[in-house]
């Protein structure tokens, strides 16, 4: 390796953005939860990056930001030259593991948990990753669903949808905590559904709000997201597809183009959701987590 190697910062959000764009090579990405990366994007996210230098020439990136709530440094973007597999697992050679080596000079700036997430056609990032020490802690799946015709809203028996309301955004938190077991304020909540690009349904029995989806047009136009939880004890009652169904036709009705569903590898019951909605996965990744690195 020459003199100059290893990584130094970033200070241009275009050259990143631009590298983001090139190293994922037209395929579908979310980045810093966006589907279309812009630099002022990286600037309103806080977003750092690094330059990866091999041989005296740039070789690769990373781009990442830090979470206050949870006080770790997520790495969002891993890329660079790589000799080994993803696949697991994989005996690497003397220049990925030196790679590695200068990766983890980098992670010892950084006083807190670590989270690495690769595209599993990354290989750099998933090799550097688990070289050192990061664990696999989860997968996470991209699905979109082109939008066209509004569908039909099938209520079950019992059940009725209605608009947010202020106030609705304490059940909304509830009702997510009891559904993934992540926890989110009110007034996260709160400010999403008051949002002008986004709609939110309520699921109500009895007065009682058993669940929610909340259909979000993402700042390019062409994209809609959502966020849909149901609480657990009203599983499997047909909820989650009367949600969906609305929560898509708002979509429609906002202008989007594609639906995306973004949900985690180990969780079936989404998974079967959004198979029964025709979400097609695009792009799929493996999260690393590491300790404070010493």
């Amino acid at each position: 390796m020459s003199k100059k190697s290893g990584w130094i910062p970033a200070r241009d959000p275009a050259a990143l953005t631009d590298l983001c764009l090139q190293w994922n090579k037209g395929r579908f990405y979310e980045i810093l939860w966006e589907y279309t990366l812009t630099p002022t994007t990286l600037r309103a996210k806080n977003a750092r990056g690094w330059l990866y230098y091999e041989d005296n020439q740039p070789a690769g990136f990373a781009l990442g930001r830090r979470h206050e709530l949870r006080r770790w440094w997520h790495f969002e973007e891993l890329w660079g030259p790589c000799e080994g597999s993803s696949e697991l697992p994989t005996r690497i050679g003397k220049q990925d593991r030196s790679r590695a080596q200068h990766f983890h000079r980098l992670l010892r700036q950084f006083r807190s948990r670590i989270l690495i997430r690769a595209a599993v056609d990354n290989s750099f990032g998933n090799i550097i990753a688990r070289e050192v020490g990061a664990q696999w802690c989860g997968g996470y799946l991209l699905g979109t669903r082109r939008l066209s015709r509004k569908l039909t809203v099938r209520v079950p028996a019992g059940f009725k949808l209605r608009r947010f309301l202020k106030g609705d955004e304490k059940d909304m938190s509830r009702i997510h905590h009891a559904a993934f077991h992540i926890q989110h304020p009110p007034r996260e909540y709160l400010e999403w559904a008051t949002n002008p690009n986004c709609r939110t349904t309520l699921a109500v029995l009895q007065g009682e709000t058993v669940g929610f989806l909340t259909a979000e047009k993402r700042h390019d136009g062409i994209y809609g997201d959502f966020n849909i939880a149901v609480e657990p004890k009203f599983h499997r009652r047909g909820l989650g597809s009367a949600l969906m169904e609305r929560g898509l036709n708002d979509l429609i009705e906002m202008g989007c183009k594609t639906a995306v569903a973004d949900y985690w590898l180990q969780n079936a019951k989404v998974q079967a959701l959004n198979r029964k909605y025709c979400f097609r996965t695009v792009r799929a990744y493996n999260y690393y987590e590491t300790e404070a690195a010493s």
